[in-house]
């Protein structure tokens, strides 16, 4: 009887532990936790593929942090996004390196982002940090 209790004990802290793992998803960082040194964009060529070849990287603090404000206030919500426009590569120095696909709206529309690997994460800035960005991110 000991034995089958001790049996039973240890199978469920067992199950218990797997369970936690399953629940333990690797987050990613967050862009609002840590210091960005650059942000590099290129043109998007595919939705699911990163294009490396980058027409501009930002390192001016003015503009890091405007795209910084732009990132950290949007909302989430549960939407998928049909298309992207711009790749980002959000740079944190030895924090490492970040990956993200935008929607840049019109000129009086919102734009939209999510962190690469997470398509189903999207973000959606207002209308004025669309036109901020606009002023940014435009060739």
């Amino acid at each position: 009887m000991n034995l089958r209790f001790l049996f039973i004990v240890l199978i469920s802290f067992s199950l218990a532990f797997a369970l936690m793992g399953c629940q333990l998803k690797k987050e990613m960082p967050m862009i609002e936790t840590y210091d960005i040194n650059a942000i590099s964009i290129s043109e998007s060529t595919s939705f699911g593929k990163f294009n490396n070849d980058f027409f501009k990287t930002i390192s001016d603090r003015d503009r890091l942090d405007t795209l910084k404000n732009a990132l950290v206030t949007a909302e989430k919500e549960t939407a998928k996004l049909e298309d992207v426009n711009y790749d980002l590569l959000v740079n944190y120095g030895e924090d490492g390196d970040q990956l993200l696909k935008l929607y840049l709206g019109e000129e009086g529309e919102q734009s939209a982002f999510f962190y690469l690997g997470y398509e189903d994460r999207v973000y959606f800035m207002s209308k004025e940090k669309t036109r901020e960005l606009r002023e940014i991110l435009n060739p």
